[in-house]
């Protein structure tokens, strides 16, 4: 087995030591483990296919969405074995039997040009574009939500006239004692908390 434990930096290394090489490959993504198996007849060709931005960019393949999601530099290359035309698929299919590989949508060795995806296929790959999409709003709603929740808020008790600056809605309603949505409910009224605190935004 041959590796490169960094696709990105072992670039130029990869496409000069396997010209014209026949060969079954192994990604792995290093962030999450995740893995994809695949042959070539001429890996150094179609490591130029992965290297393409462009090429990545028009595909839905889980292995190209997540090269172009983390980067070259997050995935490690193995040379899993090198073979003969004659018997690369093969061995690929031992690979693909053998490690279950997670960005592997057809689970049959060979080439996809031409291939009609299963109903079953087409749905694997449905669901990881949209859990990846998922992933994205998730993230995006919890730092919107997180942005929301840094609000400085100025309370000012209306007996004392004492005005305290709180850096969120969280922290003042913690000195409070009440819940963050009645600090909140507070700004958006104007309404006083314990019929003592003013509470607006700074």
């Amino acid at each position: 087995m041959v590796t490169y434990s960094n696709a990105d930096t072992d670039k130029v290394q990869i496409l000069a030591e396997n010209r014209k090489k026949v060969c079954v490959y192994l990604w792995i993504n290093n962030e999450n483990g995740n893995k994809y198996v695949g042959s070539s007849v001429n890996l150094s060709v179609r490591m130029y296919t992965y290297y393409s931005l462009r090429s990545l960019a028009k595909s839905n393949r889980p292995i190209d969405r997540a090269l172009l999601k983390y980067g070259f530099s997050k995935f490690s290359l193995y040379i899993l074995e090198y073979c003969t035309s004659e018997n690369v698929l093969e061995r690929e299919q031992y690979y693909l039997d053998l490690i279950k590989p997670e960005y592997n949508i057809v689970e049959k060795a060979g080439s996809t040009l031409g291939y009609k995806h299963t109903d079953e296929s087409l749905t694997k790959m449905r669901n990881f574009v949209l859990s990846d999409e998922v992933k994205k709003r998730k993230a995006s709603a919890t730092a919107n939500a997180s942005a929301a929740n840094r609000i400085a808020i100025i309370v000012e008790n209306i007996k004392t006239n004492e005005v305290t600056e709180y850096v969120s809605m969280t922290e003042a309603s913690k000195v409070l004692g009440v819940h963050r949505n009645a600090v909140s409910q507070a700004v958006l009224n104007n309404r006083l908390i314990k019929k003592t605190y003013r509470v607006t935004k700074k």
